[in-house]
């Protein structure tokens, strides 16, 4: 689901310090302006809060969702910080026999030395985010909050309000198009498990300006974002393109195809795949139709409200990946009983962006 305003300026309370524990399961909520405070608990397995909006509508209220938010960067940080205080052997990667063993001096300043007795090997820790100056927190928190809907100058703000670390919004943006390449490269060669049915539609992204289309595939019963594929045109080679992308990180073909009304895809569909495949239009509330897709577009121009437009197309093709990687390995479903849909379908290798680019910097590819 895209995130919704109440959502956002939860997002907001959350990384701009207006969240407090008072209890176990009690967190006060500082109102933005004023000094009148609110109360959010978790009770009967529900979270309530009261406020005068969440008395009427007995829903989530931003201050119920600044509570969410700040758990989840409250994780995102211990997540980080248990990653380095358990650290794996990169040889025979047990992390049970692993012993700290003195001091390297590097250009970049001193390095924890580390002796394995299981297979008798020293190494240095690498953290996965060696190479750049700053914390590794802040990135590991830039990446994750600029998927979940802040913009470059915001995040810029909070790193520097909360944790002291100045970055410029350039810097950031280097930060995520960089690691954003990197995560890439855990789901260049896997092959998913999807269902027999796929969605696949389209929407527009602004580039100077201008607009491009992306195109997507997504499975129906894991929700599974297969394929993405960016295009300066909208015609069936494009969505060709995106179908047979969708193809070859797929373990096997789907037996029908969902898509809007538009005829280019009747054609893209044809040349994709063999006739045992079937076409099927599905107008929106029809027992067959493509809101599973269409909802993963709301999510995906909420976002893209506080980008507005990508200054080329390099930038839209990072936001792209990054958000995929974000939604298919990281992001929480509701319909998945909060779990990511990698993580529901059994192909989940991390629950942070840390342990991805770790991964994937000492290893070269994903470990199960």
């Amino acid at each position: 689901m895209a995130l919704s305003k109440r959502e956002l300026k939860g997002l907001l309370l959350a990384i701009n310090g207006h969240v407090s524990n008072i209890g176990e399961s009690t967190f006060r909520v500082k109102s933005e302006r004023s000094d009148t405070s609110y109360e959010v608990l978790w009770k009967d397995r529900r979270w309530i809060c009261n406020c005068e909006d969440y008395n009427k509508r007995g829903k989530k209220c931003k201050h119920i969702f600044a509570v969410i938010y700040y758990l989840t960067i409250r994780q995102v940080t211990v997540g980080m910080r248990n990653a380095e205080e358990k650290v794996a052997c990169p040889h025979c990667e047990s992390s049970d026999h692993v012993i700290k063993r003195g001091y390297a001096y590097q250009k970049t300043g001193r390095v924890q030395r580390y002796y394995c007795k299981r297979c008798g090997k020293r190494f240095n820790y690498r953290s996965g985010l060696e190479g750049l100056k700053g914390e590794a927190l802040a990135i590991v928190l830039a990446l994750d909050l600029y998927f979940r809907g802040l913009s470059l100058r915001q995040i810029t703000q909070h790193l520097e309000s909360v944790y002291g670390v100045r970055a410029s919004h350039t810097t950031i943006h280097g930060w995520i198009k960089r690691y954003v390449e990197l995560v890439s490269r855990l789901t260049e060669n896997i092959k998913l498990e999807t269902g027999s049915r796929w969605h696949c539609d389209d929407t527009k992204l602004k580039v100077k300006g201008r607009h491009v289309i992306l195109w997507s595939v997504l499975d129906s019963e894991t929700k599974v974002l297969i394929a993405q594929h960016i295009s300066l045109k909208r015609n069936s080679e494009e969505a060709r393109k995106v179908l047979e992308n969708a193809l070859r990180k797929a373990s096997s073909p789907p037996l029908e195809v969902v898509t809007d009304g538009f005829q280019a895809y009747s054609e893209a569909i044809k040349r994709a795949f063999s006739d045992d495949v079937m076409h099927l239009e599905g107008p929106l509330n029809q027992p067959i139709n493509n809101n599973a897709i269409e909802r993963y577009f709301r999510t995906v121009k909420q976002r893209f409200k506080n980008i507005n437009s990508f200054g080329n197309i390099e930038g839209a093709t990072t936001f792209a990946n990054g958000f995929k990687t974000f939604y298919n390995m990281l992001r929480e479903h509701r319909a998945l009983g909060d779990k990511s849909p990698l993580e529901a379908s059994g192909l989940g290798f991390a629950k942070c962006w840390q342990e991805l680019i770790k991964r994937t910097r000492l290893y070269g590819k994903p470990q199960n």
